[in-house]
């Protein structure tokens, strides 16, 4: 597994080696500062055949110890339990998640065999946000990837905005006042003449 981020972006990598166990639990995280929070993104992978109680003690550790009012989650990865059933798995996960205000999103199949499918691959996010996720279809493996739009007005307000100006000196104002010299100003005498007239008569009226 591997986290990309867009190299302009403040982040820096997370090491939560000592809660790796195989078959357990595996976390690759990363660290992303977008004024005023900070957003945990961790890639998971947990073993079907693993300790479930164990991944779910090193999961709630580490979310414990990164929990704060300027700290959001997103979660994702293989986790090996079916979202497209209420299995009692999910809803130990879903308990968990809650306390950190955590939520699945994907109630598509994620996984596909000619006998079945599944929603063993999932996002996670901060219940608060606004989202759209789709699956994408990458005929890779049999693991269809997830694509996931969340709204983020930090991220928003961040966006640089170009402002023009016009750069007004004395060599700009000389050469305004040589273009105004070359105007022809007859149509535009013309023009006020009519519509003082026509001023006129509408207020004899």
């Amino acid at each position: 597994m591997c986290i990309l981020v867009q190299e302009d972006l403040d982040f820096s990598p997370i090491s939560f080696d000592n809660y790796c166990k195989e078959k357990g639990i595996e976390v690759y995280a990363v660290r992303l500062k977008i004024t005023p929070i900070q957003l945990i993104i961790l890639a998971i992978y947990r073993s079907p055949s693993g300790n479930f109680s164990n991944f779910l003690k090193n999961l709630d550790s580490i979310l414990n110890t990164w929990n704060s009012i300027k700290i959001e989650f997103v979660i994702c990865g293989d986790i090996n339990i079916n979202y497209l059933e209420n299995c009692n798995k999910r809803q130990q996960l879903d308990a968990l998640l809650q306390t950190y205000n955590v939520i699945g999103t994907v109630s598509f199949p994620t996984c596909k065999s000619k006998a079945s499918s599944a929603a063993i691959d999932n996002i996670f996010i901060t219940r608060t946000k606004n989202y759209i996720i789709n699956p994408h279809i990458n005929g890779l493996s049999n693991h269809e990837a997830q694509i996931i739009m969340i709204e983020n007005t930090f991220i928003t307000n961040q966006i640089n905005k170009i402002t023009t100006k016009r750069d007004i000196n004395d060599q700009n104002i000389l050469e305004f006042q040589l273009l105004l010299s070359h105007e022809n100003w007859e149509d535009i005498r013309i023009t006020a003449l009519h519509q003082k007239i026509q001023e006129k008569s509408e207020g004899n009226k």
